[in-house]
């Protein structure tokens, strides 16, 4: 028995046998003593008690020790997921089930109560105009022989809001090249998409306003400069009265076109680098604008009809030189877009707390895609609709409509079918105001 690793004594039989467990391959086993070799000294025996004591204290200390390595593990694996705001995940493919990690309830607002561990609930969440793109793109890297799979696409919070996410995943093979797990992590960078966005919108914005400065000022200002340099060559007595009328008249229209790019551009730069296009509000009746705005335009354009008609009182504190302008670009557009052989339409009245303005002409409508733009600033129709004589300007005209309605802390809106035509209509908070003088007349239809 000398040279066998002693673990402890056990107490002898009935017959007086002594037996001790020992340490045998990777278990213990139980030995009999010789009789003689079963009878220790107290020395011996505290030695031994001493050992195994020590053996126990050293366990207990490299349990300590992993439990503590892991705690820091954990701990750094909590803060580097805090830090880079990733959502982890582990894929299993034996059971199609994903253990998400609990910071997706930090990240995206999912508690972890609710978390459905099987695959079919992250796709749920997946935006309906991503999901057949990204899952499809997930299955053929999972039937490829590739190990790194990475994907952007908009995934759903809790409360029902869009985050765009870049997921990335490393996929585990067996030794056949089967598919056996799939670890990823899922960050939000829809900060980092809209800032990117916005960096391209600034970009396209500086080139057209170059382009603007460029070319579109340019074109009025040559005319005044050929103008005015055949009146010069020509003389007085070598250019007929007519000839001096339609270089005056050349000179006035391409500076009157000029001004009102300039003018544009102003308020362009006004609602995008001030806060927003500056008002001068006071005591107005929205229907003297109304009528104003027709007799205007109705000299503009003598061969078409314009009805307006103003219900009830349109009185209020707006500022009404913006409003007119609101008005006359919005029955501009109409007469320029609309069937020629239709009137348009303008009608002004109360309903509750807001004064509401509708602009109504038939004719084609305008596409639901280009609807979706067609406040931005710089949109012209792209190829649906040609400009005119009159509306060949810069496409800020529907901007400037927007930023007006909005600082006036109004909504303007648009609906467009074959049916009914193009409507655009304009909603301004209409609280008590105090009365003005000027009269419009109300009631009734006019056409002009």
């Amino acid at each position: 028995m000398r040279g066998v690793p002693h673990v402890g004594q056990v107490p002898g039989d009935a017959a007086g046998r002594q037996y001790v467990v020992v340490r045998h391959g990777e278990g213990l086993a139980l030995w009999l003593l010789p009789r003689d070799e079963g009878r220790a000294s107290d020395a011996q025996q505290a030695a031994r008690e001493r050992n195994a004591r020590r053996e126990v204290e050293e366990a207990l200390a490299r349990t300590e020790q992993t439990v503590s390595a892991l705690r820091e593990a954990e701990e750094r694996y909590r803060l580097a997921t805090r830090a880079t705001h990733d959502v982890l995940w582990d894929w299993h493919f034996g059971t199609d089930r994903v253990r998400w990690d609990p910071g997706t309830g930090d990240a995206f607002g999912h508690a972890t109560a609710v978390l459905d561990h099987q695959l079919g609930w992250w796709g749920a969440r997946v935006h309906d105009d991503d999901r057949f793109r990204v899952v499809d793109k997930l299955v053929d890297f999972v039937a490829s022989t590739g190990d790194v799979w990475k994907d952007e696409y908009r995934f759903q919070r809790a409360d029902g809001s869009w985050a765009h996410v870049l997921d990335r995943g490393v996929l585990a093979r067996d030794d056949e090249g089967r598919p056996v797990r799939m670890i990823g992590s899922m960050m939000d960078v829809t900060e980092r998409t809209r800032e990117l966005a916005s960096m391209v919108e600034e970009a396209r914005f500086r080139e057209r306003f170059i382009g603007i400065l460029g070319h579109d000022l340019r074109n009025p200002l040559n005319a005044i400069v050929l103008s005015a340099r055949a009146q010069k060559r020509r003389g007085p007595l070598e250019c007929t009265p007519e000839q001096h009328r339609q270089h005056a008249q050349r000179i006035e229209s391409s500076a009157t076109r000029m001004g009102n790019m300039i003018a544009d551009l102003l308020d362009l730069t006004r609602a995008r680098l001030a806060g927003g296009i500056p008002l001068r509000k006071g005591p107005m009746d929205l229907g003297v604008v109304c009528q104003q705005v027709v007799d205007e335009l109705s000299a503009a354009y003598p061969e078409r009809a314009i009805a307006v008609d103003v219900d009830g009182k349109a009185e209020g504190e707006w500022d009404a030189e913006r409003l007119a302008q609101v008005l006359s670009n919005l029955v501009g557009n109409a007469l320029e877009h609309g069937t020629p052989e239709a009137p348009v339409f303008l009608r002004c009245w109360a309903k509750g707390d807001h004064q509401v303005l509708e602009v109504q002409n038939p004719g084609t409508p305008i596409p639901e895609e280009l609807r979706e733009r067609l406040f931005d600033p710089f949109r012209q129709g792209e190829g649906e609709r040609e400009q005119s004589r009159r509306n060949a300007g810069l496409g800020l005209g529907l901007f400037i409509v927007k930023e007006i309605v909005q600082a006036h802390g109004g909504i303007v809106e648009v609906a467009s079918s074959e049916k009914d035509g193009t409507t655009f209509t304009v909603k301004l908070p209409r609280p008590p105001r105090p009365k003005v003088k000027a009269k419009a007349s109300r009631g009734r239809t006019r056409t002009a």
